[in-house]
């Protein structure tokens, strides 16, 4: 009984510690191991080096991914700073400088110049140009194909003219209407400058007339005056009678005359007659109606506005084309010749960037075949950064300043709206180069002897 209680107290532990032992030896064995594995593809390197070329004494360090700085800072003698992929490159004098894994670019003694790396985006030096339509209507003819190269105020397409076509033919017809209403009252000149005339010949008449009965009734007025029986009473009224009706008759004819001449001033009066300025500015309405039909008419075909191709249609005949802005344009226009690179520099690196400094692009997948860039201008204005390249260092809160260059007419196949990898020159950091103030340097400990 003693034994098995001496067996039982001793062996149970023991056999519970060498299971958990093995237990212990199990899991260690199947961890994973992180082997290190060489990239096979070694990133851009710096202008002018050849990979597997002897190294040069003032080989730059190499430009780093897209978006980070690859400026690197002087290292003492004997010292080290280490690189993305861990690894170091010698330098002159026993320094080592940060190099992309793969890469083996020696730095020489002293400062190294690095790059600034940004995304770029291909786009045609006139921008991408959204068309749209002036008015909603239905796609009758579509005139333009992708690719095509089309000169300014070329037809791109059209939407159906056929109410216009319409309404335009009414306008000419309204038009010819006040022309011909116009014409005819010109052609009344000549029969109100005869109506006037004769008016004032009646006018004459009567006055004559007038004058005639006037003197008749003065004789009658003297011979009664003598008391001479020779003429009646009667004869004497008659005369007085006709003179008034004479000079009733002459009122009446000055009056006509007097219409004729305003007839007459309505049409030809010297610097434009009344009705003859309405007639003219109805023919003139009349021709401003049919120019407003003709432009309506030839906004329903949409033209080019410059020479530029044809990068991307997006509407065809029968379908219904919306005016306005739209968040799909109708068709898209750019002037490829040359092509543009808008590179969005981090606004960590702006103190970084340089116009002066020389830049280089890639595209995507083809690292080792770099070419210059032309500096073409800075859209002075930091702004939030709205394209993305899905790279996991990216933030959407990041300002970018906003930078144009031109890309080389031949030996770079891109296509607007390619993504590129762009490496600018970096200038002189601003810490780096700022004098020390007075304050400072007088706080400064003195240097040990």
């Amino acid at each position: 009984m003693n034994r098995r209680s001496s067996l039982v107290t001793w062996g149970l532990p023991l056999l519970a510690l060498a299971a958990g032992g093995a237990a212990v030896l199990s899991i260690a064995r199947k961890q994973p191991v992180n082997v290190a594995v060489a990239p096979t593809v070694a990133p851009p390197t710096q202008p002018g080096t050849v990979t597997g070329a002897a190294p040069k004494a003032t080989a730059a360090a190499p430009p780093t991914a897209p978006g980070n700085t690859a400026s690197t800072t002087p290292a003492a003698s004997g010292s080290a700073i280490s690189a993305a992929s861990g690894s170091t490159v010698p330098a002159a004098s026993g320094s080592t400088v940060p190099a992309a894994s793969g890469s083996t670019v020696p730095a020489a003694s002293g400062s190294t110049r690095g790059f600034v790396g940004a995304a770029g985006i291909v786009e045609p030096s006139s921008q991408e140009i959204a068309l749209g339509a002036h008015v909603s209507g239905i796609v009758s003819e579509v005139l333009a194909t992708p690719g095509a190269s089309i000169a300014a105020g070329a037809p791109l397409f059209r939407l159906d003219a056929r109410a216009l076509d319409a309404q335009l033919t009414i306008r000419k017809a309204e038009l010819a209407a006040a022309e011909r209403r116009l014409a005819q009252l010109q052609a009344r000149i000549p029969s109100l400058t005869a109506t006037r005339d004769a008016a004032r010949a009646a006018v004459s008449a009567v006055q004559a007339e007038l004058e005639d009965w006037q003197d008749q009734k003065r004789t009658a007025d003297a011979l009664k005056a003598r008391g001479d029986s020779a003429i009646s009473e009667r004869e004497v009224t008659k005369r007085r009678n006709s003179e008034r009706a004479a000079s009733g008759r002459l009122a009446e004819a000055q009056a006509r005359a007097a219409q004729a001449d305003a007839e007459l001033d309505l049409v030809a009066k010297p610097g434009g007659g009344a009705s003859l300025e309405v007639e003219r500015a109805n023919v003139e309405q009349a021709r401003a109606a049919l120019k407003r039909a003709e432009i309506d008419l030839d906004l329903l075909t949409v033209r080019a506005p410059m020479d530029a191709a044809v990068l991307q249609v997006n509407v065809r005949p029968g379908e219904f084309a919306q005016a306005g802005s739209l968040a799909t344009p109708l068709m898209v226009l750019g002037n490829l010749a040359p092509m543009h690179v808008r590179v969005d520099i981090d606004e960590m690196d702006v103190p970084l960037f340089s116009p002066e400094a020389r830049g280089y692009a890639s595209l995507r997948g083809q690292a080792a075949r770099r070419v210059p860039l032309s500096f073409v201008r800075v859209d002075p204005i930091v702004v939030p950064k709205k394209s993305l390249t899905g790279a996991s260092f990216e933030r959407v809160d990041t300002r970018v300043l906003r930078v144009v260059y031109a890309l080389p007419r031949q030996g770079f196949p891109a296509y607007s709206g390619q993504l590129v990898d762009v490496f600018i020159e970096a200038a002189a950091s601003p810490e780096a180069a700022a004098p020390t103030s007075p304050a400072v340097a007088a706080d400064a400990p003195a240097p040990r002897r």
